[in-house]
């Protein structure tokens, strides 16, 4: 991938907000990078290097990490692809992509964004030897990059201990990806841990179909000498990515809820969010019963009123909301699937959360279930 930056004004003329590529100014430093997608968004070579360069205040380039690239299949055919070419199967983790940046004379590790929580817990757990080969090939101007895993850090795949694992170094200015063998020594030669490799692809239709079938992992990661590059992932993570995808907006949890779909989601969430949206699914589920429960004991005391009187005493002492249950209860009809029908419409979309949240109690945060790019 041998598109020259040097500067932002390199990057400028190939890409727009309209398009979903955002130039953001830190306190001393700017980042570029996409924050939606559509058919324009990666129209151009430069936009697609848009996936978190970094920029210092004078507009010079400090770092290069991934361009972007896509599944196999997404933009062409896999019987499309030169599968002759040099290339290498890599495991593909399940972490934070993080690479080291020289700030004001201190070196950093930094995320997509920026300096992140990710980042800087990456930095934490950084030995020496990973301090020390950032630093070189920094000076010698490249970026490495690397996947920050750990169990305090965890997405879909569980790991036992934090990890920085080397995936690739970069010529910050040309964009050259370093070859794989060369990738190998450098790693062996720091004493860091590097990506897995698997050979590479004869035959595409068993390395799909092989691929999508794995458990316990995110995929792979088919590297080409030439720098293009192709992910292909695994149908299990896929799943369970979405499901924690979901989870982090509250309405589509509660959707979940009203529609007695949970126990489909709940067995794709590692155990911390799983526990999390039991407890949620709980306190709406208490607030659903005490409002029925009261509603129910309003109903028997005035059922031999007339229907005016019953009217009445609905409009006077029951919430506004939920006064087409006190009828439904009145009516005969079944209580729980009238109060399952106001957390339904609670749940279709966030402004008509809010309007709920204080009679079914609901409090969920989905801030700290970061995604990273897929």
């Amino acid at each position: 991938m041998s598109i020259e930056i040097r500067t932002i004004d390199d990057v400028l003329p190939h890409i727009s907000y309209e398009a979903g590529i955002v130039v953001s100014s830190r306190n001393s430093f700017t980042v570029v990078d996409y924050v939606f997608v559509n058919d324009n968004t990666f129209i151009n070579p430069v936009a697609r290097e848009c996936r978190g360069l970094k920029f210092d205040s004078a507009g010079r380039i400090l770092a290069r990490p991934f361009h972007k690239f896509f599944n196999i299949g997404e933009r062409e055919r896999p019987e499309d692809v030169d599968w002759a070419q040099p290339h290498i199967v890599m495991d593909k983790l399940d972490g934070s992509l993080v690479h080291p940046c020289m700030l004001d004379g201190e070196l950093v590790f930094m995320t997509r964004m920026g300096v992140t929580d990710q980042a800087k817990a990456a930095l934490r757990n950084a030995d020496a030897n990973v301090l020390a080969l950032c630093a070189d090939v920094l000076a010698d101007g490249k970026t490495p990059m690397f996947e920050y895993t750990s169990p305090d850090h965890r997405l879909v795949v569980s790991y036992e201990k934090p990890q920085l694992t080397l995936l690739a170094v970069r010529e910050t200015i040309s964009g050259s990806y370093m070859p794989h063998a060369a990738l190998v020594d450098l790693a062996l030669a720091y004493g860091v841990p590097v990506a897995r490799t698997f050979g590479r692809v004869d035959d595409v239709k068993t390395f799909i179909a092989s691929g999508r079938a794995l458990e316990g992992v995110e995929g792979y990661v088919v590297a080409f000498d030439s720098g293009h590059r192709l992910k292909l992932k695994a149908d299990a993570y896929v799943l369970r990515h979405k499901a924690l995808a979901g989870v982090a907006y509250e309405k589509n949890l509660l959707a979940w809820i009203a529609n007695d779909a949970l126990d489909d989601v709940l067995p794709l969430l590692n155990d911390d969010v799983a526990r999390r949206v039991r407890d949620y699914h709980d306190q709406v589920m208490r607030s659903v019963t005490g409002h029925l429960q009261d509603i129910e004991a309003l109903v028997d005391r005035l059922r031999e009123a007339d229907r005016k009187a019953i009217a009445m005493e609905v409009q006077a002492t029951v919430d506004y909301r939920l006064r087409g249950v006190a009828f439904s209860v009145l009516d005969g009809k079944n209580g729980r699937d009238a109060m399952m029908a106001v957390v339904k419409r609670a749940s279709q979309s966030e402004n008509r959360l809010e309007q709920f949240r204080d009679l079914l109690q609901m409090q969920w945060s989905g801030n700290d279930l970061v995604m990273k790019d897929a």
